[in-house]
């Protein structure tokens, strides 16, 4: 796993795996946003958490994507 990993840090990326990356960081912060408007209309207790577990794991993906942005210095 560790030769896996090293080679991902060292090999650039190709111009389609960029595009890519920037449509999954896209796609994903849009469902963040809509996930943070229905919340503000929910008043049922369960959906309310499931939604809110859904925020939350979306959210995390976010941060880690741009961190993988950030750790290959792509973007600015």
């Amino acid at each position: 796993m560790d030769r896996l990993s090293t080679l991902t840090q060292t090999e650039p990326l190709t111009a389609h795996e960029l595009l890519l990356l920037n449509e999954l960081i896209r796609l994903e912060s849009g469902d963040v946003q809509k996930t943070k408007s229905m919340l503000a209309m929910v008043s049922d207790a369960d959906l309310r958490q499931q939604l809110t577990g859904c925020l939350q794991t979306g959210q995390a993906h976010v941060r880690a994507l741009h961190d993988f942005c950030r750790a290959r210095g792509i973007g600015g």
